[in-house]
């Protein structure tokens, strides 16, 4: 195989994975936060796998992203409303709600849905690292706290702040960068990008495993 496309497949293919191993939250009935982020992966695993067709294809794929990821950060925002337990953290998450869709809305406007709208993706990431932080804090404060690693929400919250704190500065000036340095473009992102959604993905898979785990356990 064409390392090239090699490079460019294997991200799909593990989060395909992480999709498929999600969805054992059916078959042992999860709780209903992880069975909704398990629908969100496949859909996720869907919109990837539309997007690398469209790109093979020639075909431009930004207002698909756009739209996935205005989707990505809401939903990882009513699902950490589920799990954080501090009533700040809710009223932030609240006011995510009103503000981030504006914002997307001024971007659409302004720069349109064919372009990557890179605001978007620096205050949504931005808010995922504060919410997987809270997390990790109300872990911290927990007085059961000595089996963190058997937590779903550890391992997600772990991968979001990699993911999210590694790419962001990238992805903020992805237009930039493009117009300006297309080779090291590519190369940072088909290489170091990808690297770091294939590291989300395996730890999304943890999560699910060491719940399965967690429950055989006595």
């Amino acid at each position: 195989m064409n390392v090239k496309l090699l490079i460019s497949t294997l991200p799909l293919l593990v989060v395909g994975c992480a999709a498929a191993t999600s969805l054992i939250s059916f078959r042992y009935n999860y709780p209903a936060a992880l069975r909704k982020l398990s629908v969100f992966w496949v859909f996720n695993f869907c919109i990837d796998l539309c997007g690398h067709i469209m790109k093979n294809f020639g075909v431009k794929n930004h207002w698909l992203y756009n739209i996935y990821f205005w989707l990505m950060y809401l939903t990882l925002a009513y699902l950490y409303d589920r799990q954080i337990k501090n009533k700040y953290v809710h009223i932030a998450i609240r006011l995510f709600y009103i503000v981030f869709p504006l914002l997307v809305l001024a971007e659409s406007m302004v720069s349109g849905i064919q372009t990557l709208q890179t605001m978007m993706l620096v205050a949504g990431s931005v808010f995922m690292i504060f919410l997987a932080a809270a997390y990790f804090r109300q872990l911290y404060l927990s007085e059961d706290n000595d089996t963190v690693t058997r937590d779903p929400w550890f391992w997600f919250s772990f991968g979001f702040i990699i993911y999210f704190g590694c790419t962001v500065p990238f992805l903020g000036m992805l237009n930039y960068l493009w117009s300006h340095y297309k080779e090291f473009t590519n190369f940072y992102y088909s290489y170091f990008c990808n690297s770091f959604a294939i590291l989300l993905n395996l730890l999304i898979i943890t999560g699910f495993l060491c719940q399965r785990n967690s429950q055989k356990s006595p």
